[in-house]
């Protein structure tokens, strides 16, 4: 990706688009903020035809061994017999999965996605109830309709059942990757010895490292708008600014190599501090053992 001839003075040549991207915030019960990426309407629905997949699977094979063992003497007894089996089907059969996997199915796990609490913890029996119950009228007896068109009209893209029962249905990694281990790029090196970058927020460092991360990705096009937009974000952080003409891509991994060596800094200087306190006051003060000393002699 080349910039030859742009003014990477990047609040001059960026654009006006917002560098990070829809995500939910949540608040955990000890007051940790989380920024979770929201799933989008499509997602839900390719999560939803999976798992009703298998569900209908499921209920065709209850349904024929049912046959096989009892049948209705009446229509009363076949009335309650159908209308016992939908219920069963359409409610009981997306509570337990979501109950005993705890916010998970198999469409969630295909799709990355999973459904938390507000605070991001794990759902409940009651939420996975409430979820399951409201379900009736977002999918069965709409076909989908009500949940998509409520999804998609609401800020955390929650269906109503999600609202009543206080749940979000956000990304969730199938595994730990570790770690993204970031250096000073060498086109940057002198510019770096230099340059101050102040804290940086913790959305937009999110977004900037998601965007290094898949970055290969991209189309060139979306690449370089992605990375000046990014950059002309970054950029207010920094000082002095990043010479003209510089890469973004070597500007955002040096902002966020640079930020994250001084955070590091910060902590080790405060776990020091806190270390020799801590032995001070494990010691005890020496006109306190001189007096001791005194009164045993005495």
């Amino acid at each position: 990706m080349t910039t030859e001839g742009a003014d990477i003075r990047y609040q001059a040549a960026g654009s006006a688009a917002a560098p990070v991207d829809e995500r939910t915030d949540i608040i955990t019960g000890e007051g940790v903020g989380l920024v979770l990426p929201t799933v989008a309407l499509g997602t839900r629905i390719i999560s939803a035809l999976i798992d009703y997949t298998l569900y209908l699977l499921i209920g065709g094979l209850a349904w024929y061994g049912l046959q096989r063992v009892w049948e209705p003497e009446n229509m009363a007894q076949a009335a309650t017999w159908i209308t016992t089996t939908l219920m069963v089907w359409a409610v009981g059969l997306p509570f337990l999965v979501q109950w005993l996997t705890r916010g998970s199915s198999l469409g969630r796990l295909l799709t990355s996605t999973r459904t938390v609490r507000y605070d991001g913890g794990t759902i409940t029996m009651r939420h996975a109830l409430t979820r399951a119950v409201a379900g009736l009228f977002d999918i069965h007896l709409t076909l989908g309709a009500l949940g998509s068109v409520v999804i998609a009209s609401t800020a955390r893209s929650q269906r109503t059942g999600d609202m009543l029962a206080g749940t979000i249905v956000v990304t969730w990694p199938r595994r730990y990757r570790g770690p993204q281990l970031l250096a000073v790029h060498p086109l940057l090196d002198r510019w770096a010895r230099i340059a101050m970058i102040s804290p940086v927020p913790g959305p937009l460092s999110i977004a900037a490292r998601d965007y290094l991360r898949t970055a290969k990705a991209m189309t060139p096009e979306r690449r370089f708008e992605r990375a000046r937009d990014l950059a002309a974000a970054l950029e207010p952080f920094t000082a002095p600014a990043p010479p003209r003409g510089t890469d973004p891509d070597a500007f955002i991994l040096t902002v966020l190599s640079l930020r994250e060596a001084a955070d590091y800094r910060a902590a080790s200087d405060t776990m020091r501090r806190q270390m020799r306190t801590e032995e001070r006051l494990a010691a005890l003060p020496y006109s306190v053992e001189h007096q001791g000393q005194s009164v045993r002699q005495g």
